[in-house]
């Protein structure tokens, strides 16, 4: 006999083809000698019987279920219809009726393909179970009915290949089900055989053999051997159960492992949920005594809206069991809004009855205790974007986002500010800018910053304008420093349009300004709102020239009535006028007047020297010490005091010996013995720009010159003009202009650059 690639265990059409002839004795001459173990067929049995008992003889026999059917009828063998049709004396497998003749099999439905009619194509709509039907009452079924035509089948088939092309294959997982020995005999409709090993093969040479019993496979010849060639078949099925029963044990390992990190996942998980369930818990705890602190502020302010003089002092114990034992709580539900809800009433009551002019700080104490409460200046500020571009740094500012009002700031919005706007619009002058001033320092750190920059943009700013552009000297009862300085610490930037006109103002009070009207008031406040360069050069063009027309035609040295009032207008402006600038001043108007005068005193016959001290030392006690100590006006008084002592010296002599001093001329042999290759440096009273022209400003200062604006310019260059020299009236000296670093004086009908030391030369002559 031959085997099969299916191996021992096939079915019998592997066994069917004729065996080679062997000279083994024990060779099986056909299939039907195998046991039912090894797949063979047993002996046909004799047909068992399903007609009922006293049935007639004349009824036809019954045709064997196939093996399907048994088993289906194995299953349904306890359902309520079997039961009711065993009742009326039906049993499995018998045909129904009185006499059995009816159906044995249940009628089987059979689907026609789509769009086909009846018998299209010869199409075949008879059943299996109608077949089986009708073999079983001797009826002859022809061959072709239980074929199917190829064409038919190939096109179906093609045409659900060309539909299913474009599907995505489905993933179909291979149900295994495991069945007993038992239940395959009963499937395929044979008994169980008896209990007992059977007939054996004995598969392991060369040609299959039966033998009596397992010893004699046991003392056989046979030993274990490599050779592929032996039994394949065999070799072949175990390996592939081994394969199945690895990757089932690799399957069962996987999902082994993937249960216990599901497990852990589970136990972490289970912690967390249950430290969420606690933490859930204590918040809502928390949340109902919150709950009773927040019904406690609500009575209280129900009770205190029907008090006539109530404070809101009241609610500061509640605000700050809040504050204090639920912080966490005030923040994240945001009770700022109960607190501003609770309080608003009073404060519309009080604000109603509030003067903010006359009671500036009012409210501003208790705010200022509930500055946490309230979320008074709490905005978080937005963290920098740092971007690092090859090593360098640079802070990236984000879009400003817009925010939207807090309750405490809606309530300064609608009740706080609408009572400050109608007092400051109302009852405030800005010639009175205490009351205003002291409102905003009140207020300023505490309001948020649009509230700040709406009172000053609309309320305060425009006044304070309107006021400065209407002041005059002479009908003002103010001075423009009382309008404006109060405000420059607080205005910023927004001052710049106020001060403009304010610097106009003051230029044309310096223009218009005559000695006779004495010193400004505040004027000395006014320096460091101009620019160093611009007020000095202001004051040379509109003072000083009006100074030494005073000292020059007004001021008289008379020792016996000596009138100090020139000379006074003239020392207080010594703090407004640079030092240079006020020390030349002297030693061209009042010095040589002085020395004049003592020296006609000093060549008297009889003169009192005891007299000429004491009024050498009136004079010099009438400069303030800050002018005594400047190089110019104490070589002055040392002028005077070597005169007097030349005249002690000289005695009798002195009316004859003494001679004239001329402190112009001794002035100018100084300085021209004098060797200065660089200018002299000045340590300036402030840091400020250092220019040319102030370089220039300051050599001419060092040499006793003034520097004065003309109000001029050059016609072709069109650069301003300016006038060095040392008459403090302005008259004489040289014309110059500043260019390109240079100084730039008359050279015939042309102007051409000069040195700084040329410029003095000239300028003296």
């Amino acid at each position: 006999m031959g085997f099969t690639k299916g191996g021992i265990g096939s079915t019998s059409s592997a066994l069917s083809e004729p065996a080679i002839a062997s000279p083994a004795p024990t060779t099986l001459a056909s299939t039907s000698e195998l046991p039912t173990a090894f797949g063979g067929i047993s002996a046909p049995r004799a047909q068992r019987s399903f007609l009922r008992s006293g049935t007639s003889s004349t009824s036809k026999p019954s045709t064997p279920l196939p093996a399907h059917e048994q088993a289906h009828f194995n299953k349904i063998g306890s359902t309520l219809g079997a039961q009711m049709l065993a009742k009326m004396g039906w049993q499995t497998g018998t045909g129904l009726g009185a006499t059995g003749e009816g159906i044995v099999i249940p009628i089987e439905s059979k689907l026609r393909p789509k769009k086909m009619g009846i018998a299209f194509k010869g199409y075949r709509e008879k059943t299996e179970q109608s077949k089986l039907e009708a073999k079983r009452r001797g009826e002859v079924v022809s061959d072709d009915e239980e074929e199917v035509r190829p064409g038919q089948k190939k096109k179906g088939d093609a045409k659900e290949k060309r539909s299913d092309a474009w599907r995505k294959p489905k993933k179909v997982k291979t149900k295994v089900e495991h069945k007993t020995y038992e239940q395959i005999i009963a499937e395929a409709g044979q008994e169980p055989v008896a209990s007992g090993i059977g007939q054996i093969i004995d598969a392991t040479g060369r040609m299959p053999r039966e033998v009596a019993s397992l010893a004699d496979i046991s003392l056989s010849s046979w030993t274990p051997s490599t050779d592929p060639t032996r039994i394949p078949e065999v070799r072949h099925n175990l390996r592939l159960i081994v394969d199945a029963c690895k990757n089932d044990l690799d399957g069962l390992a996987r999902e082994a492992k993937a249960l216990e990190e599901r497990k852990k996942f589970i136990a972490q998980e289970n912690i967390r949920l249950q430290k969420k369930v606690t933490d859930e818990a204590e918040l809502i705890e928390r949340l109902q005594q919150v709950k009773l602190v927040v019904d406690d502020i609500g009575a209280k302010a129900k009770g205190l809206a029907s008090v006539y003089e109530a404070t809101l002092d009241d609610f500061s114990p509640l605000f700050s069991t809040l504050l204090v034992q639920y912080p966490t709580e005030f923040d994240r539900y945001r009770l700022d809004e109960i607190v501003v809800a609770a309080i608003t009433p009073m404060v519309r009551r009080i604000v109603a009855q509030w003067n903010p002019l006359q009671d500036p700080s009012g409210l501003v104490t208790t705010f200022r205790t509930w500055k946490q409460a309230l979320k008074v200046n709490s905005i978080d500020k937005p963290p920098d974007t740092q971007i690092d571009i090859y090593g360098a740094h640079a802070v990236e500012t984000p879009p400003a986002i817009e925010k939207p009002m807090t309750p405490f700031e809606s309530l300064l919005w609608n009740v706080w500010l609408p009572k400050v706007r109608t007092c400051l619009n109302n009852e405030w002058s800005p010639e009175d800018p205490t009351p205003a001033v002291k409102l905003y320092e009140a207020w300023s750190t505490f309001l948020p910053p649009f509230v700040r920059d709406n009172i000053l943009d609309q309320l305060i700013l425009p006044k304070v304008s309107k006021a400065v552009a209407d002041w005059s000297p002479k009908r003002s009862m103010v001075s423009l420093h009382a309008l404006v300085f109060p405000w420059l610490p607080y205005l910023g930037l927004r001052i710049d349009g106020v001060l403009g006109d304010a610097q106009r103002k003051v230029k044309s009070l310096l223009r218009s300004w005559v000695p006779t009207d004495g010193a400004l008031k505040d004027l000395d406040g006014w320096r460091e709102v101009f620019d160093k360069g611009e007020w000095d050069a202001m004051l040379l063009k509109y003072i000083v020239p009006k100074l030494g027309s005073l000292l020059r035609d007004e001021f008289r040295v008379n020792p016996r009535n000596q009138d100090m009032e020139p000379l006074k207008r003239v020392l207080a402006w010594s703090t407004l006028l640079r030092g240079s600038i006020f020390v030349q001043l002297l030693e061209t108007e009042f010095f040589p007047k002085w020395l004049d005068v003592l020296h006609i005193w000093l060549i008297q016959p009889k003169v009192s020297f005891e007299e000429v001290a004491q009024w050498y030392s009136f004079w010099k006690s009438s400069f303030p010490d800050s002018l005594q100590s400047m190089p110019g006006v104490a070589r002055g008084f040392t002028r005077g005091l070597q005169l007097m002592n030349t005249a002690i010296e000289l005695g009798p002599d002195a009316p004859t010996m003494l001679k004239r001093p001329d402190l112009r001329a001794e002035q100018a042999i100084a300085t021209a013995s004098m060797k200065q290759p660089t200018a002299t440096k000045v340590t300036p009273a402030r840091i400020q720009k250092i220019t040319f022209r102030s370089i220039v400003e300051e050599f001419a200062a060092s040499h006793n010159l003034l520097f004065i604006p003309t109000g001029r310019v050059h016609e072709k260059s069109r650069m301003q003009l300016f006038r060095v020299s040392s008459n403090i009236g302005g008259k004489g000296g040289l014309f110059v202009y500043v260019q390109d670093d240079a100084v730039w004086a008359p050279d015939g009908d042309e102007y051409g650059a000069i040195t700084l030391e040329d410029m003095v030369l000239r300028a003296n002559k």
